[in-house]
């Protein structure tokens, strides 16, 4: 889970920035925000966070596009403390960045929604099962979000949280596709390698398990089975059995820990496991009524 983390989050720094605009309003759409005056100020839970934010700043400043924000309006510095970073933006700003990401197209959908994940989602690896939650400050974001995700025919689950709608998927194969969808590739192709681990990992304790059910079953059934053939030696019951069922007792006392099926096939005339079975539970009846 650690390991999986780490690559998700470095990922999510290194992706081409193909829509900062759209990005860089999902990040804020994302996170936690108060007003003061004329200015927003926004918190990143992560450093990571910060990080991208840095470097989509640093692109809207070299790149122009709709809101044409000029230089002299790119003020932005993160303060890190206590393993967060805080940055303040005016309400100018924050509405020219608003309006420059036209959200039309499906490349501007998804850059928008890596940066609302990445701004307040997770992805949760528990010993089954695969959850991939956000829960965006903005309750407008959510219901966005929700839409995008839908259309791409990955409908999330939606539940209350702490006073917030949380959304969750948790399909690994919805999951791979939505992290494709953002362009973490890497991240995705890791999550399809721990799933197919897990598939194995899980035939694996199904057959080990399975066969330890059938060694109980084998070694209760050749228990019950030898204690009957002593009971008959002990009490002088062979005159009492047929010939079939003297064989039986007989092959079962020689090869004391043989399966049913091997004891079925050691007999003069073969027999599949049911028979063996059924010659067993009539032996014992038999010797219950004749005693």
């Amino acid at each position: 889970m650690e390991k999986f983390n780490t690559i998700i989050w470095d990922e999510l720094i290194n992706v081409p920035l193909s829509e900062p605009c759209a990005e860089f309003l999902g990040f804020l759409d994302a996170l936690p925000r108060s007003e003061s005056g004329a200015a927003v100020s926004f918190t990143c839970p992560r450093p990571v966070v910060g990080r991208r934010l840095l470097k989509l700043w640093k692109s809207l400043n070299e790149r122009p596009f709709s809101a044409k924000i000029e230089s002299s309006d790119m003020s932005f510095e993160l303060d890190m403390k206590q393993g967060r970073a805080s940055f303040l933006l005016t309400m100018d700003i924050l509405k020219r960045i608003s309006e420059g990401s036209g959200m039309r197209t499906g490349s501007e959908k998804w850059a928008w929604f890596r940066g609302l994940w990445g701004g307040c989602g997770v992805i949760y690896l528990p010993q089954s099962g695969y959850y991939m939650t956000f829960r965006p400050h903005v309750t407008a974001s959510g219901e966005r979000a929700k839409a995008i995700l839908s259309s791409a025919g990955m409908p999330p689950a939606v539940r209350e949280k702490r006073g917030r709608a949380e959304y969750m998927l948790r399909s690994q194969e919805q999951i791979v596709t939505c992290l494709s969808k953002m362009g973490l590739v890497k991240s995705s192709l890791m999550l399809e390698e721990t799933a197919i681990v897990r598939s194995i990992r899980n035939r694996v304790n199904k057959v080990i398990n399975c066969d330890s059910a059938n060694i109980r079953k084998t070694v209760e059934a050749a228990r019950q089975q030898l204690a009957l053939v002593d009971r008959i030696d002990a009490e002088g019951l062979w005159d009492l059995l047929t010939p079939v069922q003297a064989e039986l007792a007989e092959t079962r006392r020689l090869n004391p820990s043989a399966s049913l099926s091997e004891l079925g096939l050691m007999l003069s005339k073969p027999v599949s496991k049911s028979t063996v079975e059924y010659r067993w539970r009539k032996l014992n009846a038999d010797l219950e009524s004749k005693t």
